[in-house]
């Protein structure tokens, strides 16, 4: 059997989600050993931001927007004076297995311009005054 390493990150405010996913199973995000190696390995040089600024992102984000392309995910973006930074995260929703937790998919910069036109395509549930 496969041991998965996960680490705790903290608890999502689930406010700005409720009115467009339905209660969520749990707050708590985690993030596995299987995806620290899947951003490093395709985010090589995004990881060290992930470590510095990946938790805030995803507990204190300046936009979130709903990803359409992949149920129940969202993008959890917290922008820095130099770039921006995006968490993908898949919500544990009321229909999915209770035993499942929130999940960091993968973490990358977002260039100001990408980050328009995600957020022109992807409904936003939530930006930080």
């Amino acid at each position: 059997m496969e041991i998965i390493i996960l680490t705790v990150l903290g608890n999502l405010d689930p406010t700005p989600l409720i009115s467009t996913f339905g209660h969520l199973q749990t707050t708590e995000v985690i993030l596995t050993d299987e995806r620290i190696a899947h951003i490093k390995e395709r985010h090589p040089e995004d990881y060290n931001l992930f470590e510095q600024y990946g938790r805030d992102s995803i507990l204190s984000p300046d936009i979130l927007l709903q990803d359409l392309k992949n149920a129940g995910t969202i993008f959890a973006v917290k922008k820095l004076p130099d770039t921006n930074l995006n968490v993908v995260i898949r919500l544990v929703l009321d229909t999915d297995n209770p035993d499942f937790k929130n999940s960091v998919m993968t973490f990358y910069r977002i260039r100001d311009k990408n980050l328009k036109k995600l957020m022109e395509r992807n409904p936003i549930l939530y930006i930080k005054e």
